[in-house]
């Protein structure tokens, strides 16, 4: 019996000693990750299902590592993330950094016809992984319940300060001023915490936005007078489309000179459920109706390759996702910015980059 007893004593002991060299003496609860350094820079992370059963094992299991090198734009561990857990870099690569120097970089991120359903929340879940700073919706947000999508949107963090909208055909124009504290469903709008680097210029094209209209001359005067590092323009109607079930609003000979003489850096459009990129003469169009009103083979169908014989550089549809937008803004003359439209698998669909911005 003592020697059974001493026996058992022996294996306990080493369990013990195996146990905290493998976790550095840190406590493991249920659904929890841990990381270990290592000089190759690769990080280790560990995963526990459950906090701990008789045999000092995870449910029943060794915890397995999975090695995240740091670096190198790729997601090694396999879980749809880049560089999780490690030191902060500036994005480059296949996907966007999930860690990043938010003194150096703002990420926002965009998207439009979504709509009140579980792929919303997966959409906003990707935000969340990204810790994305600022949420663009570019219209057509309250197809079924547009308090139920408010109410998603700000339980992920992503509030009247830090979340634009444009007001679309499907929504309440009433709610989206309530939402943007505003008189009107178009103008200026910017985040306290970002400063002067970002500024948005909504358009409402539900109502009269044509060359004669009050609202292009109060959005013409805001353009040119914002010191904004970088400007974006939101309108749900696209100025630029290829031949998809919506056409062109027709005003694109009106805003496009107003838009480049005012430093107007990319124009976020939707209404078409697909995505759409295009490089016009330097100025960037895109459309972003990727949310999931329609899913699959219901998004709506390209036609087309171009528009006006401008070509599109990259068009996508049947597959909804969000895009991801980093910003630079450590040094307001070396302005650049890195995009990527992520499906909801967390694939990269689509990555562009601009530099050389004035």
């Amino acid at each position: 019996m003592e020697r059974n007893g001493y026996l058992k004593f022996i294996i306990i002991a080493l369990s013990i000693t195996l146990i905290s060299v493998t976790i550095v003496d840190l406590p493991i609860v249920s659904g929890s990750s841990m990381t270990s350094t290592f000089s190759n820079k690769g990080r280790i992370n560990y995963y526990a299902t459950t906090e701990r059963d008789s045999n000092g094992m995870r449910n029943g299991q060794p915890m397995v590592p999975d090695l995240e090198i740091c670096g190198d734009g790729q997601d090694n561990d396999g879980n749809g993330l880049v560089d999780e857990n490690c030191p902060i870099e500036s994005s480059s690569g296949d996907k966007p950094y999930v860690n990043f120097d938010k003194s150096k970089t703002l990420r926002v991120a965009v998207v439009g016809d979504i709509d009140s359903n579980s792929g919303l929340t997966t959409q906003l879940n990707i935000a969340n992984q990204y810790n994305v700073q600022a949420l663009i919706l570019t219209g057509d947000f309250e197809y079924t319940n547009g308090n139920k999508v408010l109410s998603d949107l700000e339980s992920h963090g992503f509030t009247k300060e830090n979340a634009d909208i444009v007001v679309g055909n499907h929504d309440s124009e009433q709610d989206v001023k309530g939402w943007l504290n505003e008189k009107r469903t178009f103008g200026q709008v910017n985040f306290a915490f970002s400063g002067d680097r970002l500024a948005l210029f909504n358009i409402d094209a539900n109502t009269q936005f044509d060359c004669s209209s009050p609202q292009f001359k109060i959005l013409k005067s805001q353009i040119e007078s914002s010191n904004a590092w970088y400007k974006f323009v939101v309108v749900h109607q696209p100025f630029v489309t290829v031949k998809s079930n919506h056409p062109a609003n027709g005003e694109f000979n009106c805003y496009d000179p107003v838009f480049r003489a005012g430093g107007i850096d990319e124009v976020l459009q939707s209404h078409n459920h697909n995505y759409q990129r295009f490089d016009i003469d330097g100025l960037l169009y895109g459309v972003f109706g990727t949310g999931t009103h329609d899913t699959g083979s219901s998004m709506y169908p390209i036609e087309s390759d171009n528009w006006n014989g401008n070509s599109c550089i990259k068009c996508i549809t049947g597959e909804n996702g969000i895009t991801i937008i980093d910003l630079r803004i450590d040094d307001p003359n070396a302005k650049n910015f890195q995009g990527w439209f992520i499906n909801m698998n967390n694939k990269v669909l689509d990555s562009f980059e601009k530099s050389n911005l004035h």
